[in-house]
């Protein structure tokens, strides 16, 4: 049965509400409108009216009032051409604004993304319209005359592509760690859930707050709990809509956080576009959801659910609580086998080092030991480690996982190594969390690794399930490590008689 709501909704569900009635002389939208639709030749839907109209609100003196913007909305929806459109209205309108305050040779737009690919996709429409014509590359049917005669040949070569204007204003598209070494009066950033941390973003946040009038807009899909940065301002911006001195405008198009995947109203949250774009519609989206088979990706990209409230954990996080004990309760005998478990994670980011060995009860126990920013200097710690111990079995997933790299080097340190392949780790996975369930699996708690469980998926294989590193919504590289340790433990031969490597080691907690 067809929806009988037909379009995606207007106004976003949360949003900062504005100090004043929104007229032309209070907000620069209605300029940045009259600018995409009669010089660029840009239909804008409603929302991104009413967008341009909101983010560009203005201060009675006529700067910006927002020095900070998030925008937050399902995939697919435009925010490219908004990005655009916005980038060309910066550049060409903007640029020479304020000319007593900031001259047009000193006004930088970054357009910045965690691939530079993706940041190159609004400057190339940009140019599109703006850039003169090519004979390389034709004469694209989209160019703007007037925009051409204000600008210089573009520079596309030796990692310095910019567009700039022939009164100097320069649009430069770069990677989020490009972004970092320029003072921009406006700085675009495309899906801020990918940065994970606060080692670039703090640099990135001020060279866009350091400029008279500057701007820094940031464009995102719902976040995961990957999503550090995206999290923490999402909570600054959501506290702060009702404010007059909010530091961050925000506005989010997402369904209500409990909302169904069979509510068609939530999808009109989410995808203002839907009804607009022939492609889009509300029905259409429903229908490719429910056959959808990872129902947490579509909650994520389609509905802008905030996924860490919505995943389903491969295990049970309250079953897995019930096996934790306390450091002090450890009772190993002596000479117990170890196996270690090492794992890397799927950014490369961490490699993890885990033990599983045998309790004086009989329940195995598994326990993250350290992890390395370096996977070939964890390669040197685990030779310490198991000449330290005399354990020197290390287990690891042998294909499919950045941790095949490992194999050899290990074996070079003397140590014997025991590849679980592709079919085999789907086993390995199963037989944890079958531990786990009856009760039999000990360890202590630990944060990364608990973390972990509470947002590990899995992906098929065969006819098992194995840890699904890309599409977990947290790092589960220290749960992979726990896992393959207790398959070495409790299946692989053990070989040469060893001693425990906590017979001299106390536990560690994470």
């Amino acid at each position: 049965m067809a929806s009988k709501i037909t379009h995606g909704f207007t106004e976003p569900r949360i949003f900062t509400k504005p100090l004043r009635e929104l007229t032309r002389e209070t907000s620069r939208g209605f300029e940045a409108i009259r600018f995409a639709e009669k010089v660029l030749n840009v239909r804008l839907f409603p929302w991104q009216k009413w967008l341009f109209i909101h983010l560009l609100e203005l201060n009675p003196d006529g700067t910006l009032r927002f020095r900070k913007a998030l925008v937050i909305v399902a995939r697919q929806n435009g925010k490219t051409l908004i990005a655009a459109v916005l980038a060309a209205f910066f550049l060409y309108v903007d640029s020479v604004r304020w000319p007593e305050y900031i001259k047009p040779r000193d006004f930088v737009i970054v357009g910045a993304a965690q691939k530079l690919d993706i940041a190159m996709k609004p400057w190339t429409q940009v140019r599109q319209w703006g850039g003169p014509d090519d004979p390389r590359i034709g004469i694209a049917h989209d160019r703007v005359p007037i925009l051409q005669a204000v600008t210089r040949m573009p520079r596309t070569a030796n990692g310095e592509t910019e567009l700039v204007t022939t009164e100097g204003a320069v649009y430069r598209p770069r990677t989020f760690e490009g972004a970092r070494g320029y003072s921009s009066a406006r700085l675009i950033l495309d899906e801020l859930r990918e940065q994970h941390d606060y080692v670039g973003w703090s640099a990135i946040e001020k060279s866009a707050t350091a400029m008279f009038d500057s701007l820094l807009l940031a464009f995102s899909n719902a976040g995961t709990a990957k999503s550090e940065v995206l999290r923490d301002v999402r909570t600054i911006a959501h506290e702060s809509v009702d404010k007059r001195n909010a530091q961050w405008f925000i506005a989010e198009w997402s369904a209500d956080e409990d909302a169904d995947l069979d509510d068609p109203r939530a999808f009109a949250q989410a995808n203002p576009s839907a009804g607009y774009l022939p492609a889009m519609t509300i029905d259409g989206l429903m229908q490719t959801a429910a056959e959808a088979k990872n129902k947490n990706i579509e909650r994520i990209e389609v509905l802008c659910q905030w996924v860490s409230a919505q995943i389903e954990p491969y295990i049970d996080v309250s079953e897995w609580k019930a096996g934790f004990v306390s450091p002090f309760e450890v009772s190993i005998p002596r000479g117990s086998r170890t196996v270690w478990g090492v794992d890397v994670s799927f950014d490369r980011r961490w490699t993890w080092i885990s033990a599983a060995v045998f309790l004086d009860d009989g329940r195995p126990f598994v326990q993250l030991r350290e992890r390395h920013k370096s996977m070939f200097k964890a390669v040197d710690r685990l030779a310490e480690l198991a000449a330290e111990s005399g354990s020197s079995e290390v287990a690891l997933q042998s294909r499919g996982s950045a941790s095949m790299e490992l194999v050899q080097p290990l074996r070079e340190k003397g140590l014997t190594v025991h590849e679980i392949d592709g079919g085999h780790i789907g086993l390995a996975t199963g037989r944890f969390r079958d531990r786990v369930r009856s009760g039999e699996l000990a360890h202590t708690e630990q944060p990364l690794i608990d973390l972990g469980i509470e947002g590990g998926i899995v992906k098929r294989i065969a006819e098992n399930e194995a840890w699904d590193r890309y599409r977990s919504v947290v790092d589960v590289a220290g749960v992979v490590s726990e896992t393959v340790a207790l398959y070495g433990l409790e299946v692989l031969t053990p070989g040469d008689e060893v001693y425990s490597a906590y017979q001299d080691y106390d536990v560690m907690t994470f």
